[in-house]
């Protein structure tokens, strides 16, 4: 064997010894899987509502790499079409607020929309224009891939087929999640064969007290009727009554499908004690992911939680 064979070999055999004693190093260096996470209902996941906003802008590139690195489980982002059909990234269906741009996202091309700036924050006409463009979907999922992160998909202006077929071609099946609404029977909703990429979560709707008297609550019969979907989960407003949860959780569904909600808004904008408070509320009533316009305080409460429990 010569001198280079000698050290190869004695750096191969370090190496395996290294992974044995490390209960495998690989494995360690290798970022987790974003999907697997999401399937498991044990652990607490933590979504970024239009990703980590401040000095970057909302829906926006730099917004997702601002989460990285913070404990953060995913980001949201918000879907629409240009003329020419191609998907892009941005909350509302106009320019004005978030853009140097005005008019109906829908009336422009994407060249148009690429050409147009995003402005800081949560934007507003007196907020400073950023040097960032607005963003297609496949560059938001392609940033979000590159941090492991499960991407909440809200469409708003596509088809559940075509937001599939983007993140099946991106190789992120499994970590792109999207809502249903209403009945499994509706005739809107999309078929389970061209959505398999997606990981579904049904919305399940209570209609508390002051909701819109068009509000239809869903049957608990719906849970399984779901399950052709093969369901990631069932988000559930944070205001739903404390019966409606408890009803949820005693009903039937598929195993392995978690509860899903939301801090945002009026959670979000209280002050820390009691914002605290409304997450145990809603950790005690079984939620195991939450869309929260605070993800770092988020993070930081759960950590608290988990040495606490120690």
């Amino acid at each position: 064997m010569t001198a280079n064979a000698t050290r190869l070999a004695a750096v191969a055999l370090a190496a395996g010894l290294l992974m044995q004693a490390g209960g495998g190093l690989a494995q360690a260096a290798s970022p987790e899987d974003p999907a697997a996470k999401l399937r498991d209902p044990s652990r607490v996941v933590v979504i970024a509502h239009r990703g980590c906003v401040g000095e970057a802008p909302e829906v926006s590139v730099s917004s997702i790499h601002a989460c990285a690195g913070k404990g953060i489980d995913g980001i949201e982002l918000d879907i629409r079409k240009s003329s020419d059909g191609v998907l892009v990234a941005i909350h509302d269906a106009t320019l004005d607020r978030t853009t140097n741009g005005s008019g109906r996202v829908a009336d422009h091309t994407a060249a148009e929309l690429r050409e147009l700036r995003l402005r800081r924050g949560n934007g507003g006409r007196s907020v400073v224009v950023t040097d960032e463009h607005l963003p297609t979907v496949e560059e938001m999922l392609l940033a979000a891939r590159e941090h492991g992160f499960i991407v909440h998909l809200d469409i708003k202006d596509a088809t559940h087929a075509e937001v599939a077929d983007l993140v099946e071609r991106l190789g992120m099946e499994g970590q792109g999640i999207a809502w249903v609404t209403g009945s499994p029977e509706d005739s809107h909703q999309p078929d389970p064969g061209d959505v398999r990429a997606l990981a579904i979560m049904a919305r399940i709707q209570d209609c508390p007290e002051g909701a819109p008297a068009t509000c239809r609550p869903n049957d608990m019969r719906d849970l399984m009727g779901f399950a052709r979907y093969d369901p990631a989960g069932y988000f559930l407003w944070y205001r739903s009554t404390p019966e409606f949860f408890a009803a949820f959780n005693a009903a039937e569904r598929p195993p392995g499908t978690r509860l899903s909600t939301e801090t945002l808004w009026e959670i979000d904008n209280l002050p820390p004690a009691q914002r605290h408070a409304e997450y145990r509320r809603l950790l005690d009533a079984g939620a195991t992911m939450f869309l929260t316009d605070k993800p770092r305080d988020l993070v930081s409460f759960l950590q608290r939680e988990k040495e606490e429990s120690r």
